[in-house]
């Protein structure tokens, strides 16, 4: 009965699920890119924030929206560690808000090549059982070679979709590590600042 489910199943579905998982998946990873893309703020510009300069930054990035907390934020901070404890809730923030859609890309780049697995078991299940009524050796073969190359297809469509959602899953990672450290760096020198600490030497930049 098995049998019969999994061979009624067919290996076509496969195929159509991995060609809409791998539309979701250039969605996402376009969407994403140009997320970062608009919000991408160049170490010497983020300087600036120490100071409290925001031009030429989106007004919407990680590194101003945290940034702002500090600055004008409207909450009066009663000590450093006050301080230090606002900064790591809102970059909790800003990182959900910078990493969504990455848990997609992940979970489709691990899971990508087993459906196109699948796909290929299922291909070879149907094609052994269409064989079993076939009595002639060499149009055997020739079904089975068949067959089979038409199966593994499932599977290289799994490895395609998995391989750039993979790639550009890293990419992002770096980009949201990257301005996670980069704004954590910045507070920093304005609760320097802010808490008696001087300049020392933030406000070089112009």
């Amino acid at each position: 009965m098995l049998q019969e489910f999994f061979i009624a199943l067919g290996v076509e579905w496969v195929l159509y699920l991995l060609i809409l998982l791998s539309v979701l998946s250039l969605a996402v990873i376009f969407e994403r890119w140009l997320f970062y893309f608009r919000r991408r703020v160049q170490p010497d510009v983020a300087r600036r924030l120490v100071c409290g300069s925001t031009d030429g930054m989106p007004a919407d990035c990680m590194e101003v929206i945290v940034a702002k907390t500090i600055l004008d934020g409207g909450r009066n901070f009663i000590d450093r560690e006050d301080a230090e404890s606002a900064l790591e809730t809102e970059v909790r923030k800003q990182k959900a808000r910078y990493e969504k859609g990455l848990t997609f890309l992940a979970t489709l780049g691990n899971n990508a090549p087993f459906i196109g697995l699948l796909g290929t078991v299922l291909g070879i299940m149907a094609a052994f059982f269409v064989l079993a009524d076939v009595g002639e050796t060499a149009e055997k073969n020739e079904l089975l070679m068949t067959a089979i190359s038409e199966a593994l297809v499932a599977t290289a469509m799994g490895l395609i979709v998995a391989i750039p959602a993979v790639m550009f899953y890293n990419i992002f990672r770096r980009k949201v590590s990257a301005s996670v450290e980069q704004t954590k760096e910045i507070v920093t020198g304005l609760i320097h600042r802010k808490f008696g600490g001087g300049e020392d030497g933030w406000c070089d930049t112009k």
